[in-house]
């Protein structure tokens, strides 16, 4: 028996000691504003998952949460992007917190934010301070204040910028972290610098926890693909049809911003895929920010495990007299890019060894007033059953993409070239 009470005594100890060694190993940073504990993810690299936007760069700070009167004071100079915001996540559910947009942020000078409308070239103001804290002191006069649940154990701050004009992070250092807690009463609660927590491995927690349940779980879009042959024209032999549609992006690490439809294709070797869709108006800078039908718009191709391969945004993309943006999917085949160059398509490589692609189509910041909001189309899940009834044009028109997949012939056969084109080919 006194063998036993010893044990169990050991093990209390052990279990104590080890929590205490934790929590300092959880809390090790410095008092000092840091920009170190930022990780790095940008768009363009085919190894970050969670289908990602090729022309947007993500920075996250990922901790573990073992003082909950923690907050986070985060000291930068706005970037120079088409759009920057900060979200925040907590682990257990992927889904976001909260968001704040460029446009939302206040200078740290009172002069004008930069991601406001400026037609006279006002100047306007570099730094900004964001506080981001436990939604109990959501009430405390903070400027930029981002609030998360209280109970979230694994937190994680997300900065994303999207179409960057100078390096990736938009020709400005990393903001700098400090960590506070928020100590007194709710009326006078003072600041009090504390030990930074640790930088965890966000990839890590992604690619062995996360991204396993998110492929899994979007693995049911490949139901909604077409499997009746169109009778599309007098040369088709197979034509398929490639139905947009939305799904609830809870839970996918999503950006508040932006709204989603999603296409799967299973590719065979000698077969080609054409879109169609009218392309909202973008901001091209300053004059117009928030003005647009849309932020920002793309078209990106990645696989059925979520990793992005290739993209098409808004401003290079071809768009003809009648604002539409005709787009070629296709392995890499001189023919057929020139074909497309006569016809004034955009070609699109299929890039990627797998056969199972996903698109994913993004409308970001949609103006209120914009008649095709992607929100309009109902989402489908694993129990949704007419699929057809939830595709994406009959709810947003010429503004949804519409796709047919066909034999390389049977294009070449059916999209020919006027004579003036000819010389195109050759």
């Amino acid at each position: 028996m006194k063998n036993i009470r010893n044990l169990f005594i050991g093990f209390v100890l052990f279990l104590i000691f080890g929590g205490l060694l934790s929590i300092r190993y959880l809390n090790n940073g410095g008092l000092e504003p840091d920009n170190t504990v930022w990780e790095t993810y940008l768009g363009r690299d085919t190894t970050v998952g969670v289908l990602p936007d090729t022309y947007a760069n993500y920075f996250t700070y990922t901790l573990a949460r073992t003082n909950n009167t923690v907050g986070f004071k985060i000291k930068g100079v706005f970037p120079n992007a088409r759009y920057f915001s900060f979200n925040v996540y907590s682990l257990g559910d992927n889904a976001t917190q909260g968001s704040l947009v460029d446009y939302q942020i206040q200078t740290d000078s009172g002069k004008p934010n930069p991601f406001l409308a400026n037609k006279d070239s006002v100047a306007v103001g570099e730094n900004f301070t964001v506080y981001i804290v436990p939604s109990k002191y959501q009430q405390q006069k903070l400027p930029n204040l981002l609030p998360f649940r209280d109970d979230v154990k694994l937190l994680t701050l997300i900065i994303r910028l999207y179409d960057v004009n100078v390096d990736d992070f938009g020709g400005v250092d990393l903001p700098t972290v400090e960590a506070f807690t928020l100590d007194g009463e709710p009326e006078s609660l003072a600041q009090v610098p504390v030990n930074l927590p640790t930088s965890l491995n966000l990839r890590w927690i992604v690619r062995n926890k996360s991204l396993p349940a998110m492929v899994k779980r979007l693995s049911f879009i490949y139901k909604t693909e077409n499997t009746v042959s169109l009778d599309a024209s007098p040369f088709a032999k197979k034509h398929f049809s490639l139905p947009f549609h939305a799904v609830d992006s809870k839970g996918f690490i999503e950006n508040n911003d932006n709204r989603y439809l999603l296409s799967a294709i299973t590719k065979e070797p000698q077969e080609v895929c054409v879109f169609k869709f009218k392309a909202p108006s973008y901001t091209t800078g300053p004059e117009n920010i928030n003005q647009t039908e849309v932020r920002y718009w793309s078209f990106n191709l990645g696989n059925s495990e979520t990793f992005n391969f290739n993209a098409l945004k808004d401003e290079e993309a071809i768009v003809d007299a009648a604002g539409f943006v005709h787009i070629l999917l296709a392995s890499k085949d001189v023919a057929l890019e020139k074909r497309a160059k006569a016809l004034g398509y955009n070609f699109l490589e299929w890039n990627m060894p797998s056969e199972k692609g996903l698109i994913l189509f993004r409308h970001m910041l949609a103006n209120p007033s914009f008649v095709a909001q992607i929100d309009r189309v109902p989402p489908i899940g694993e129990d949704t059953d007419d699929f057809k009834a939830t595709e994406a044009q009959l709810f947003m028109g010429s503004f949804a993409p519409q796709g047919v997949r066909m034999s390389t012939e049977d294009f070449l056969l059916e999209y020919p070239v006027s004579e003036k084109e000819t010389d195109i080919l050759e």
